[in-house]
């Protein structure tokens, strides 16, 4: 499992380099590895359900695996993702330079509350459905 995730990192950073920004320069190494970590642990998942259909590996170590990778591609597209972007946007703003990652941490902290609150209104969750 760990060679094929440094493979499709590989894969994701050579997509990202030559085809998505051919003709930009991308100077921020962190866009160029959250991108090529949340590509690397995509195709990780749908190689895992490959291996379900098969029957490859042992039953433990898929269920360990696809935890594993749903677990981190979580951590990153919840909280890695949105707090590069806040911190993103607030180091572009230049009154905010000196405390731009207190000013991150507040828009992230307000990403995670409108989050947390879009599941309100599901069904699932009211105790009126039971």
């Amino acid at each position: 499992m760990f060679t094929s995730q440094v493979l499709f990192f590989g894969f994701g950073w050579l997509f990202f380099m030559r085809q998505l920004f051919k003709d930009y320069e991308v100077r921020q190494y962190v866009v160029q590895v959250v991108f090529s970590v949340t590509f690397a642990f995509s195709c990780t998942m749908f190689e895992l359900i490959i291996f379900e259909i098969l029957g490859a590996l042992s039953s433990t170590s898929r269920y360990f695996h696809w935890k594993l990778n749903l677990y981190v591609i979580l951590l990153v597209l919840i909280f890695v993702v949105p707090f590069y972007i806040g911190y993103f946007v607030v180091s572009n703003i230049r009154l905010l330079q000196r405390q731009r990652l207190l000013f991150a941490c507040m828009v992230w902290f307000t990403f995670m509350y409108f989050f947390w609150k879009l599941g309100d209104p599901f069904p699932i969750l009211s105790p009126k459905h039971g």
